[in-house]
C-alpha cells in the first residue's frame, strides 16, 4: 500500500506514520518543512509542499499521484488563533487537497482528521454519520475544521471518503509526552502555576458542569486506531465517520481531582453556572475563555460503527493511563 499523508510531522502525524511504517510499502510525507524524525524509515519520504498554495500539485512528483491513500492530517489545532490563520490551515488547504485527490488516478481512499468539535455543543448526542446544522461557535478552530469537514461530505470526489473525528488528543499514554498545553492542559497549567496560592484556599468557584465528560484520548492510541482502520479497509464505497474517544473518560470533577493530588492541593473546586462573570475567572487564572463550551457540555458521541470496526477502542482506559499523563505534567 502507498500511502500519502499531510501533517505527518505533526504531534499526532509523527506517530501515525510510525504506526502506518509497520504495514505500507511506501508513504510520502507532505510538509513545508523538511525534517529527519523519519530518517530510520527506509519506506517514508519527505516531500516538501505547501498546502495552502493554490498551485501545490503542480510542483509535486508523479509519485504523488500514484498512491492509494490519501491521510489528510495537517489542520491548525489552536483554539486562541484568528479567524484568518484558522480558515487557511483548515479549510483552503482541505480544498487543495481535494483537488491533489482528484488528479490521483489509483487512490482508493481518502481519508480526513476532523475532530468531535465540529458537534453542537447545544444538543446532546452526535451521531456518526451526522453533521449538525451549525450557525455558532465558541471558537475559529471549531467553526474551520466544521468548514472543512462539511466540504468534503459535499465534494463531488469518487472515491471511498473517511472521516475521522478524534476526542481531544493528550500525551502519550505510555511516556505522558504532550509537547503543549492546549485543551485540558490550560487546566492543568494553570492550577500548577497558582498552586502555591490555591494551597492556602479551601475553595476556588470555577465555571464548569461537574458532570460534563472529558473526551479525550492519548496521541498514540489515537495513531494505533487510525492505522488499524487503514489496514483493515476493504475501501466500499461509501463515506465513513468514526468517533475515536476512549472507552472510558472522566468527568471535569474527577480530571481535577486527580490535578489536586498530582499537586498534593485539597482546595474544592465550586462549580459556577454560566454567568457574565466567566472571562474575568478564567483571565485571573490564565484558561482561554474560548473553553468555556467545553466546560459545560452536554454532548456524547456515537461510537457504533467505532466500535464495531474497531473492538481495540475498549483497551483505551483514563483509569490506566491517568498515572503516566499526571506524572509528566507534574
Amino acid at each position: 500500500m502507498k500511502i500519502l499523508i499531510t501533517g505527518g510531522t505533526g504531534f499526532l502525524g509523527s506517530y501515525l506514520v510510525r504506526e502506518l511504517a509497520t504495514f505500507a510499502d511506501h508513504i510520502l510525507v507532505l510538509g513545508r518543512t523538511k525534517t529527519d524524525v523519519f530518517s530510520n524509515l527506509p519506506n517514508v519520504e519527505f516531500i516538501r509542499a505547501d498546502l495552502t498554495d493554490p498551485q501545490m500539485t503542480q510542483s509535486l512528483p508523479e509519485s504523488a499521484f500514484l498512491v492509494d491513500v490519501i491521510i489528510h492530517a495537517a489542520a491548525l489545532y489552536d483554539i486562541k488563533c484568528s479567524y484568518d490563520k484558522a480558515f487557511l490551515q483548515n479549510v483552503f488547504a482541505t480544498q487543495n487537497m481535494i483537488g491533489l485527490a482528484k488528479k490521483c488516478r489509483n487512490l482508493k481512499a481518502l481519508y480526513t482528521i476532523s475532530t468531535i468539535a465540529v458537534g453542537d455543543e447545544h444538543s446532546f448526542y452526535l451521531e456518526e454519520d451526522f453533521l449538525p446544522n451549525r450557525k455558532t461557535f465558541s471558537d475559529y478552530y471549531s467553526q474551520t475544521k466544521y468548514l472543512a469537514e462539511k466540504m468534503i461530505r459535499e465534494s463531488d470526489l469518487e472515491i471511498p471518503v473517511r472521516i475521522i473525528r478524534p476526542g481531544i488528543i493528550i500525551g502519550d499514554s505510555k511516556t505522558g509526552v504532550m509537547p503543549k498545553g492546549d485543551g485540558p492542559y490550560y487546566f492543568m497549567d494553570a492550577l500548577k502555576k497558582h498552586s502555591l496560592l490555591i494551597r492556602g484556599l479551601p475553595y476556588l468557584p470555577l465555571p464548569y458542569n461537574p458532570n460534563t465528560k472529558l473526551p479525550i484520548i492519548p496521541v498514540d492510541h489515537c495513531a494505533r486506531f487510525i492505522s488499524l482502520l487503514v489496514k483493515r479497509d476493504q475501501f466500499q464505497h461509501e463515506l465513513k465517520t468514526y468517533h475515536l474517544i476512549s472507552a472510558e473518560v472522566p468527568t471535569v470533577r474527577e480530571f481535577l481531582g486527580d490535578i489536586n493530588r498530582a499537586l498534593g492541593l485539597k482546595v474544592e473546586y465550586l462549580p459556577v453556572p454560566k454567568n457574565p462573570l466567566h472571562n474575568g475567572i478564567l483571565k485571573l487564572i490564565g484558561i482561554p475563555t474560548e473553553l468555556v463550551a467545553f466546560m459545560f457540555s452536554k454532548l456524547s458521541y456515537d461510537k457504533t460503527r467505532t466500535n464495531k470496526e474497531l473492538p481495540e477502542i475498549e483497551e483505551s482506559r483514563y483509569s490506566e493511563y491517568k498515572e503516566k499523563l499526571f506524572s509528566y505534567f507534574n
